[in-house]
């Protein structure tokens, strides 16, 4: 059994014999009270030395936790084992290391990765990172790093996950993150409705049926660009049974996430079309330019906006994707939308949910008036030659279905003959 003394400068000390070898720790100028706590792990971690027997759980959860100075000098009698000592970056490089995802998810991590690395240096130890330096990690990361909230929010949370790892792997007793609260991840400022008439004259900027495809695609079928893009094929549009198989490499660890059907929206249709009448023969994929992920659709798409007087709104692609799931969720219940678009309720309150016209909402609710009877659409096929059956000069106009159309290519719903709008022919 080890023994508790007091030296006569109040220092305390606790001695024992291991093995016939008289061993000693020294405690400092600690109270009594919590002295007496530490002999009493002493004496546990003694009893299972001496016996072979696992550690009682309080005593492990108190090992675990105890800071390093006090760890080494018991480690030092031989009681435990020494601490393996890591720094951060070792860690951090093989945390990193060792993670299975796709590369935007890479990019993601390796930025906080590299943060971390800058504000606590390399060598830091990881057990010398505590709850308050976490605190001025998000600080910094503020301040000094020119991050938008939602940036921060998000770093926060990956080095959250970082840490969770590292205590998994019982290099730490604790997550100092986790009293961290990285806030919304949701950037009000960059979400931007993107209204119908502003596609219409982007759409009639475009330089071909396959950028009039994609920008379709994106604002009327709300699907990811590039991700979901690039993997759709002929064989995915069902014309009879109007859907389309949309394959997500994003959401393909999930269950059941890898892919899903959508309807083949009538404002999307005669695009996609015109793009299967003129595809050559045998063609497998709907776009057949771009198939190099590492190009940037986004410059194009700039190019494109400045032919149609336009001056590009942030994230692009994603606000129209983000815009079709606003306009879908007023005409049909959140299950449904969140199936189409493929993201969750949560997800789409808070990053995809946009106001299109608080204005115009709040005198329809308060009845100054009256409700439309039919939902806004967008301006169809056209040639550059050819004038448009319907010019939309604000966000609120449709077409005048009463007039009868005289471009048979202007218009989706008076261009039909017996066969509809149908292809000829199966889809490659």
């Amino acid at each position: 059994m080890a023994s508790l003394f007091t030296e006569d400068n109040g220092t305390r000390r606790i001695q024992f014999s291991l093995h016939g070898q008289r061993k000693g720790i020294r405690l400092g100028s600690m109270p009594q009270r919590m002295a007496e706590g530490v002999l009493r792990h002493v004496d546990a971690l003694i009893q299972a030395k001496l016996s072979g027997q696992a550690l009682e759980a309080d005593t492990a959860s108190w090992l675990g936790k105890l800071e390093d100075t006090l760890y080494r000098r018991i480690a030092s009698t031989g009681l435990v084992a020494p601490r393996s000592s890591t720094n951060l970056g070792a860690f951090l490089d093989k945390a990193i290391g060792g993670m299975i995802v796709k590369p935007a998810t890479m990019t993601f991590y390796g930025h906080t990765v590299r943060c971390l690395k800058e504000f606590f240096g390399p060598e830091k130890s990881l057990r010398e990172i505590t709850p308050a330096n976490a605190a001025a990690f998000k600080v910094w990361l503020a301040t000094n790093q020119d991050l938008a909230t939602a940036t921060v929010a998000r770093r926060i949370t990956a080095a959250k996950t970082f840490f969770r790892t590292a205590s998994l792997w019982e290099l730490i007793p604790k997550n100092p993150f986790d009293g961290v609260k990285g806030g919304s991840q949701s950037n009000e400022k960059r979400k931007h409705y993107v209204p119908l008439n502003i596609v219409a004259k982007i759409l009639e900027a475009c330089p071909d049926i396959q950028w009039r495809c994609i920008i379709a695609l994106s604002r009327f079928a709300g699907i990811r660009v590039p991700s979901e893009l690039l993997p759709l094929r002929w064989a995915d549009v069902d014309w009879e049974t109007h859907s389309i198989v949309i394959r997500s490499p994003k959401t393909e660890h999930h269950q059941g996430g890898a892919s899903r059907t959508i309807p083949l929206f009538f404002e999307l249709k005669p695009y996609l079309l015109e793009a299967f009448e003129q595809a050559e023969d045998g063609s497998e994929y709907v776009i057949t330019r771009y198939r190099d992920t590492t190009q940037n659709l986004r410059t194009q798409f700039e190019r494109i906006a400045t032919k149609a007087g336009v001056t590009l709104w942030p994230k692009p692609f994603h606000n129209m994707r983000a815009s079709r799931e606003s306009e879908l969720m007023r005409e049909y219940d959140l299950a449904t939308v969140c199936r189409w678009i493929g993201n969750s309720p949560a997800i789409a309150a808070t990053h995809y949910a946009t106001s299109i016209d608080l204005n115009a909402d709040f005198k329809r609710a308060s009845g100054q008036v009256n409700k439309p009877t039919a939902p806004v659409v967008q301006k169809a096929v056209q040639h550059p030659q050819e004038t448009p059956c319907m010019v939309m000069k604000a966000e609120t106009e449709t077409c005048d279905f009463s007039q009868q159309c005289t471009n048979m290519h202007a218009c989706a719903y008076q261009y039909m003959g017996g066969e509809g709008l149908e292809p000829p022919t199966s889809a490659v």
